[in-house]
């Protein structure tokens, strides 16, 4: 990985200080400060000139808790939901707020600062439609140091490192008050893992700066790092430069531009640049960071410059190799391991399903009730409860969200249909299929296996211009019922619109299956057994140890396919298997999009398929 120009938050602070001290010395006057006294109020003996912490995502490169740890626990922290969660977990920073979302009703209403912000300074963020995880979202600073009037402009910064569509800038270009895009930080090169874009690139970038009018352009988290593993087989990079973008841009249309014209020439910041984003901030443009300590002239070394005096290597250049008696040896072929014997290569899922229908205000609403309402222990049933999923009585729940009918036909067995145009809604089982407690194989030291089928009967109107849709699944609770199974924590799912498997995934799920048709009857089961290594010395009793899951899909009475819950995931984007392995009570979830006629059986003499 490229090593950064600031190994430390003592190097930063120390960079602050001189920016501070130069700006001070320009300015006779100097914006409210973000923390009051900042410099003295740090817990530690040294001045703390970091007035915020802003973080983007909560992947390792973003959020690291090493460094952040360096920063004083006094210092306010603002960020996304995921990254919020993880920074509250270290129980260092005593302020971490959420960055709200930018959203299009949102347009007018320009007042984006938090009670911990002071009036001038406001933060938000910006999201692609359909990218749930907003990992190609956008962080918006905007700043006014003096009371604005009739259509003068607030200032702004548009953070995005892993690059946001451009077409989505175009609600900055359309707010109220106006704001005038001080600096646009997009980072150049084009990275992909497989098939899916992680760094949308330089001529992405190059749009956006265009809609969004961005003054500066700066390039970011454009470092090389160092994958490990399969991971580092499927990353692809292709290096682009300003010159080289344009250059191709050019070659492509037959001008730059493509008619638009380049307001700013896009200016990739050195630190003489750097200085002018604090320009309208904080007065004029000084000279050079550190003020007059940093201006130093250094004289050439001593000597001719090299190439000056030097005799060429003896022999002919490489390129002219004498030729050889015999061939060159053969590579040893036997030295390569044989790769069959290696773990599969993780399956890459898809950030957006091409049969999506969830609006963002809906994943917003039901990852603050995710962190608001934490998984719950599982807990020990009466026998009754115990009896009554052991032989397939089981009850289904409707949510206030389901729109449509639901009716018991026997012992175990439903009948139920939806509304055409109806919205998402999951159905849950009133008792877990699996309890976490009596049935642990931990515990029994036998296999367990749960299992439901579900027949569709017919499908009927969607809603808008998507299909309708059925989904099975398993939830550990409590879950938000108007989120399909699969699509937030501790659930899992089969889609039947696209045929892919989500597990604790918001993005588009992984390729797994064929769509579910009408007339066909499907089942999804789970089963539990022991790890095939006992527990280790060394481990702790209270560290629970992990099972093996298998998950299984059936399809008119043959099992179709399956997947190790426990398989190598990417470490980017999969979020984990939290609540689905064994140590939390699993729900039985049948979630519904649209007009569906269904039927549910949990009784296992009316199932197609029988697991052993």
């Amino acid at each position: 990985m490229t090593a950064s120009s600031v190994q430390t938050i003592a190097e930063l602070n120390a960079r602050l200080k001189d920016l501070e001290t130069v700006v001070q010395r320009q300015s006779s006057t100097s914006p409210e400060r973000i923390i009051k006294a900042s410099h003295a109020a740090s817990s530690s003996d040294t001045p703390n000139y970091i007035d915020m912490v802003v973080v983007s995502h909560e992947f390792t490169d973003h959020c690291n808790r090493a460094t952040l740890q360096e920063v004083p626990s006094d210092t306010p922290v603002f960020a996304t939901e995921a990254a919020a969660r993880l920074i509250t977990s270290w129980h260092h920073f005593r302020h971490v707020h959420l960055i709200a979302s930018l959203s299009k009703r949102e347009e007018g209403q320009r007042n984006t600062s938090p009670d911990a912000l002071p009036t001038w300074l406001g933060i938000s963020r910006i999201t692609s439609k359909g990218n749930a995880l907003y990992f190609h979202s956008a962080i918006l600073i905007t700043f006014s140091i003096r009371p604005i009037s009739g259509d003068e402009a607030i200032e702004g910064i548009i953070y995005t490192p892993h690059g946001i569509l451009a077409d989505d800038l175009r609600i900055v270009s359309s707010a109220s008050p106006r704001i005038d895009v001080l600096a646009l930080l997009h980072g150049l090169h084009d990275i992909k893992l497989s098939m899916k874009q992680l760094n949308l690139g330089g001529h992405n970038a190059l749009r956006a700066q265009r809609i969004c009018g961005a003054k500066y352009w700066v390039s970011t988290h454009d470092e090389v790092k160092k994958a490990g593993g399969i991971v580092n087989h499927f990353l692809k990079r292709k290096v682009w430069t300003v010159e080289d973008v344009l250059k191709d841009e050019k070659r492509k249309s037959g001008k730059a531009g493509m008619g638009t014209p380049i307001l700013y020439h896009p200016y990739l910041v050195t630190q003489r640049g750097l200085m002018g984003l604090f320009k309208s901030l904080k007065g004029s443009h000084p000279d050079a960071v550190g003020g007059e300590s940093s201006r130093q002239e250094f004289a050439p070394p001593p000597g001719p410059p090299p190439g000056h005096g030097f005799l060429p290597p003896p022999g002919p250049p490489p390129s002219h190799q004498q030729p050889r008696d015999e061939p060159p040896p053969y590579h040893d072929w036997t030295v390569i391991e044989d790769t069959a014997l290696l773990p599969p290569p993780p399956s890459l899922g898809h950030e957006t399903s091409p049969s999506g229908n969830a609006s963002l205000s809906e994943a917003d609403r039901a990852h603050e009730w995710c962190r608001t309402y934490p998984l719950i222990q599982p807990h020990q049933p009466t026998p009754l409860q115990h009896d009554s999923v052991q032989s397939g009585d089981i009850r289904l729940v409707k949510p206030r969200e389901y729109q449509g009918n639901l009716t018991m036909t026997r012992s175990g067995s439903w009948s139920g249909s939806t509304s055409p145009g109806a919205k998402d809604a999951c159905l849950l089982s009133s008792l877990p299929c699996y309890f976490a407690v009596p049935d642990s194989p931990l515990v029994t030291r036998t296999k367990k296996v749960i299992y439901f089928e579900v027949r569709v009967t017919s499908y009927g109107p969607g809603r808008g211009g998507d299909a309708s849709s059925i989904a099975l699944g398993y939830c550990a609770m409590p879950y938000p019922t108007w989120r399909m199974p699969g699509w937030e924590r501790g659930s899992l799912a089969v889609h039947g619109d696209d045929g892919r498997r989500y597990v604790n995934d918001t993005w588009g799920g992984k390729d797994f299956t064929s769509a579910i048709q009408a007339g066909e009857t499907v089942g999804l089961g789970m089963e539990f057994a022991e790890p095939d290594m006992p527990p280790q010395y060394g481990i702790s009793p209270a560290q629970p140890s992990t099972m093996k899951v298998e998950i299984f899909f059936t399809r008119n009475g043959m099992r179709e396919a399956g997947w190790n819950l426990h398989e190598e995931r990417d470490a980017r984007n999969d979020l984990g298997v939290d609540g689905l392995d064994g140590h939390f009570d699993l729900y039985a979830a049948i979630g519904l999009f649209g007009g569906v006629n269904y039927e549910v059986n949990f009784h296992r003499h009316l199932w197609l398929y029988q697991p052993v």
